[in-house]
């Protein structure tokens, strides 16, 4: 076995935790806006504006 994983075996490394706020469910779209926009949080809609960068 190479070196690489024998340092790899001795690390045992967790694995990645995520921290989720709970979404309130109130303002919400109705079903058929829910799937054209991607959410059903009114909250969260936030639509791709397509910026101008430089001169």
């Amino acid at each position: 076995m190479s070196d690489v994983f024998k340092i790899k075996d001795e690390l045992k490394l967790d694995y990645a935790e995520a921290y989720v706020v709970p979404q309130p469910f109130k303002d919400l779209y109705d079903i058929k806006t829910a799937f054209s926009r991607g959410t059903i949080f009114n909250d969260l809609y936030r639509p791709y504006e397509k910026k101008k960068y430089g001169r």
